[in-house]
């Protein structure tokens, strides 16, 4: 399977790299961008959905937001995933 297409812009990706945010960065990676669970990303299902702008840069693949850090920012879209998805 190819990787993600988001995979090269990831803010998640990015952010975690630049802020040393997510220890587990390198297994998602593996777990959603690099197999069949692709569809099963949250941030992937949104940005199809809604576009790049709703998903927030500290939303985890699995739709948390990374360990200490807040949704107070988040946009409707991405506090509400469960429902809109």
């Amino acid at each position: 399977m190819a990787d993600c297409p988001n995979l090269a812009g990831c803010a998640f990706v990015g952010y975690c790299n630049e802020n040393d945010a997510c220890t587990s960065v390198n297994g998602f990676i593996k777990i959603y961008c690099k197999s069949e669970k692709q569809n099963q990303c949250i941030r992937k299902r949104l940005c199809d959905q809604f576009g790049k702008v709703v998903v927030p840069k500290n939303m985890m693949p699995n739709g948390a937001p990374i360990p200490g850090t807040s949704t107070d920012d988040w946009s409707h879209e991405a506090k509400n995933h469960r429902k809109v998805l």
